[in-house]
C-alpha cells in the first residue's frame, strides 16, 4: 500500500514537472516569436512622419532637451522616455529603436497568454491565441507608435481588472491604476475610454460589492500614480502650463472638433458613420464579437455561476470603445489583435456551455485565416505605412545613409528610394558643415541622432491643420508661439532648416516674433535654410 502511494506521488510529481516544463517552453517560444515577427516587419519600409516619431525625441532626452518643457509633443510622453532608456542601454541606433517595439510586443503577448492561463484555458490553446496576438499586435507598425503603446497598456489594465474581479486579489487592484496611468501617458486615447470602463466596473465591484480593502489598494495605486506624475514634472522642471496645454487643453480641441463635426476638423465622426467604416473594415472583428455577445447572453440565461460572463461584458465594452476610437482618429487600423482576444473568450464561453468541438474547430480555422490575411497585408505588404502598392524589392539598405540605420530597408510612398536617400544625404552634408546653432523642421526626425548633435526640434510632428500643433487660426496659437520663441532665444538659434515636401517657410515664419530671415533654397520645394538676420538691414 505504501509502495503504491509512493509510485502515485512520483507520478503526480512527474506530471507537474512535465506541465511546468511545457509552460516554460511555450513562454520561451512566444518570447522568441513576438520578437522576431516584429523585428522582420519593422525593417520593411517606412512612413517618415510615423516611423521616426520617437527617434530624435528619445535622443533629445539624453541631451537634456525634454518633451513638454523644450519642444511640443501633445502626446506620447511615456514612449519618448522609454525610447531614451533603450538608447541609453543598447546604444543610439535604429536597432535599439526597433528593440523597443519588440519588447512591448513581448510584454503584450505574455500578458495575454498568462491572462488566458488564469482563465483556465489549456496552455496549448492559450499559446495559439497568444501567437496570433503577437502577429497582429505591434508588427503592424513595427516601430514605437503612441497609439499602440496606449492600446497595449489599456489591454493589460483590462486583463488586470478581470483577474482582480475573478480572483479577488488586492494586489491586482493596487497595480490597476498604475497601469492605466502608463496607458494614458502613452496616448490620451484609446486609454481614456478604457479608463472610464475600468472606473465603472471598479465602482461596482469595490463600492457596491463593499470590497473596501480592495478599494483601499485601488486608491493607493491611483494616488501613487498622481504623486509620480507631479514628481516627474518637478524633477524635469516642466512648467505646469506646458503640461496642461500640451497634454490636455490642445488635444481636447482636436477631439471636440471631431465629435461635434467641426468643418475645420481633419475628420469628423459623421464622416466615419458609413457601412464601409462601421462594418466593412472591421468585419473580422465583428465575425467573432457578435457570437461572443450571443453566447454571453446565453450564459446569463443559463445562470452560469463563474465570472466568465462578467469578463465577457468587460471585454465586449472595451472592444466597442476601441472601435469607436478607431473611427474618431481615422488612422490606419491597428486593432486587429482584438480578434484573438475575442476568439479566446468565445472559446472559453463555449467550454462553459459544453458545446460541440466543431465550434472550436471553426473558431481556430477562422482565427488562422484572419491572422494570415492581416499578417500578409500589414506586416509583409506594410499597409499601415501606405506601402501596400509598392514593390518592396526596390527598397535600399538605409545604412548607406549612416550605419546607425543598419537593418532598415528604405522605401516610402514619398518618392523613389534612391532619390529620397540622395536628398537626405545632401541635407546631412549641408547641416554637418554648419556649426551654428540650428533648428531642423522635417518629418525625417533622426538628424540629431545621426549627427550626434542635438538639433533643437520644435515639434514631434509638423502638420499645418491644427492636428499636431496650434497654427495661426487656433485659440492656443499664442501659447505655442511663445514656446517657440523661448526655444529660439534659449538655444541662440541662428538658422532654421526645412527638409521634405510640404515644408514651406511661409507656413512657419509667423511663429517667430521680431525675427527677420535671409532665405536660401538648396533643392527647390524640398530643402531650404533661413538665416536669422538683423531686421534693420
Amino acid at each position: 500500500m505504501l509502495q503504491e502511494k509512493k509510485y502515485s506521488n512520483e507520478f503526480k510529481y512527474k506530471m507537474i514537472l512535465r506541465r511546468a516544463n511545457l509552460n516554460y517552453l511555450l513562454v520561451l517560444l512566444l518570447i522568441i516569436y513576438a520578437f522576431v515577427i516584429n523585428w522582420i516587419s519593422a525593417n520593411i519600409g517606412l512612413l517618415p512622419i510615423d516611423t521616426f516619431a520617437f527617434f530624435d525625441s528619445g535622443f533629445s532626452i539624453l541631451n537634456n532637451k525634454l518633451p513638454l518643457r523644450d519642444f511640443w509633443i501633445f502626446t506620447g510622453l511615456l514612449v519618448d522616455y522609454l525610447q531614451a532608456l533603450f538608447f541609453l542601454i543598447f546604444g543610439s541606433s535604429w536597432s535599439s529603436y526597433v528593440l523597443h517595439a519588440c519588447f512591448i510586443n513581448i510584454i503584450a503577448s505574455l500578458s495575454f497568454y498568462f491572462f488566458l492561463i488564469r482563465l483556465n484555458l489549456e496552455k496549448l490553446y492559450s499559446f495559439i491565441y497568444a501567437i496570433s496576438f503577437a502577429t497582429l499586435c505591434y508588427p503592424v507598425s513595427g516601430t514605437p507608435f503612441a497609439y499602440l503603446h496606449s492600446y497595449i497598456f489599456s489591454l493589460i489594465s483590462i486583463f488586470i481588472l478581470c483577474i482582480a474581479i475573478q480572483e479577488k486579489r488586492n494586489s491586482f487592484w493596487l497595480s490597476l491604476p498604475i497601469v492605466f496611468f502608463l496607458a494614458f501617458f502613452s496616448m490620451q486615447t484609446p486609454s481614456f475610454y478604457i479608463i472610464l470602463i475600468i472606473l465603472i466596473f471598479s465602482f461596482y465591484f469595490l463600492i457596491i460589492k463593499k470590497n473596501f480593502i480592495g478599494l483601499k489598494f485601488f486608491l493607493i495605486g491611483g494616488i501613487s500614480g498622481l504623486i509620480g506624475m507631479f514628481v516627474f514634472l518637478y524633477i524635469t522642471s516642466t512648467p505646469l502650463d506646458n503640461f496642461f496645454y500640451q497634454y490636455f487643453l490642445f488635444p481636447l480641441t482636436i477631439g471636440a472638433g471631431r465629435l461635434t463635426n467641426d468643418p475645420n476638423a481633419y475628420v469628423t465622426l459623421m464622416d466615419q458613420i458609413n457601412f464601409q467604416r462601421l462594418f466593412g473594415n472591421f468585419k473580422f472583428i465583428h465575425l467573432f464579437l457578435l457570437p461572443l455577445i450571443f453566447f454571453t447572453i446565453k450564459l446569463f440565461l443559463e445562470k452560469e455561476k463563474s465570472y466568465t460572463k462578467t469578463i465577457n461584458i468587460i471585454i465586449i465594452s472595451s472592444v466597442i470603445a476601441f472601435l469607436f476610437n478607431q473611427l474618431v482618429t481615422a488612422n490606419q487600423i491597428f486593432i486587429f489583435s482584438l480578434i484573438p482576444i475575442i476568439a479566446s473568450l468565445l472559446h472559453i464561453s463555449l467550454k462553459k456551455l459544453k458545446n460541440s468541438y466543431i465550434y472550436f474547430f471553426i473558431i481556430l480555422s477562422l482565427l488562422a485565416f484572419s491572422t494570415i490575411k492581416f499578417h500578409d497585408r500589414y506586416n509583409i505588404e506594410r499597409k499601415f505605412l501606405d506601402l501596400e502598392e509598392l514593390d518592396k524589392k526596390n527598397a535600399i539598405e538605409a545604412k548607406i545613409i549612416d550605419k546607425k540605420l543598419e537593418y532598415l530597408k528604405w522605401i516610402s510612398k514619398y518618392s523613389e528610394p534612391q532619390e529620397e536617400i540622395d536628398l537626405i544625404m545632401k541635407a546631412i552634408e549641408t547641416i554637418k558643415e554648419d556649426d551654428r546653432e540650428k533648428i531642423l523642421i522635417t518629418h525625417y526626425q533622426f538628424f540629431s541622432l545621426i549627427l550626434n548633435n542635438n538639433i533643437n526640434i520644435l515639434n514631434r510632428w509638423y502638420l499645418w491643420d491644427n492636428n499636431t500643433h496650434p497654427t495661426e487660426t487656433h485659440k492656443y496659437f499664442g501659447f505655442y508661439k511663445k514656446m517657440v520663441n523661448r526655444n529660439l532665444s534659449k538655444n541662440k538659434i541662428k538658422v532654421i532648416y526645412l527638409l521634405g515636401r510640404g515644408m514651406k517657410f511661409e507656413k512657419i515664419k509667423n511663429y517667430f516674433t521680431d525675427s527677420c530671415f535671409k532665405s536660401t533654397k538648396v533643392i527647390e520645394g524640398k530643402f531650404s535654410y533661413h538665416e536669422i538676420i538683423n531686421c534693420k538691414i
